[in-house]
């Protein structure tokens, strides 16, 4: 190209003849005005630093032109696709991490909850519980009436409930 003149009096009518058909073109594929723009623009700043070495026939500049924002378009959506892997990666990544410190919290207060129990409550509960075992069957094992059992478990329920109410 002869002078900077030259070279802005050709981008400035290659982009006036061509700016409008590349906008739709690019708006139709991404359906969004600013990335549609965004592309475009840098379609013609491809065109501003290679327009020394495109052949001055029009239907090459075209060519050139659509080629470029198809390469844009792709990348474009490749660079997209990958934010929305990480942004999905790192979305389960705190979603599991809030899940596991969430549960290792509810582990240690059942264990604080299962300690501060009296210690015969604390066996009879979990032997309802942990073991599956109904009251008859506790009253049997422990040699202690059925209201008992029942006393026991209904003193650890309260105590459950109490202390687990952030948890539910």
């Amino acid at each position: 190209m002869k002078s900077i003149r030259a070279k802005k009096e050709k981008f400035s009518k290659l982009f006036d003849i061509h700016y409008k058909r590349l906008f739709n073109y690019a708006f139709k594929v991404v359906s969004n005005r600013d990335i549609a723009e965004g592309l475009v623009q840098e379609t013609f700043i491809k065109l501003w630093e290679n327009i020394g070495n495109i052949n001055d026939d029009e239907r090459s500049i075209e060519s050139y032109l659509i080629t470029v924002l198809k390469h844009k378009i792709i990348d474009n959506h490749r660079k997209k696709q990958t934010q929305e892997k990480h942004l999905n990666l790192y979305k389960l990544n705190t979603e599991f991490t809030t899940s596991i410190d969430g549960q290792w919290e509810l582990e240690k207060e059942i264990d604080n909850i299962y300690n501060s129990l009296q210690p015969k409550t604390s066996e009879i509960f979990k032997l309802s519980r942990d073991k599956g075992l109904t009251y008859p069957e506790i009253a049997s094992l422990k040699n202690i009436s059925i209201k008992t059992v029942e006393s026991h478990i209904s003193k650890a329920l309260h105590t459950f409930r109490k202390r687990l109410k952030d948890y539910l």
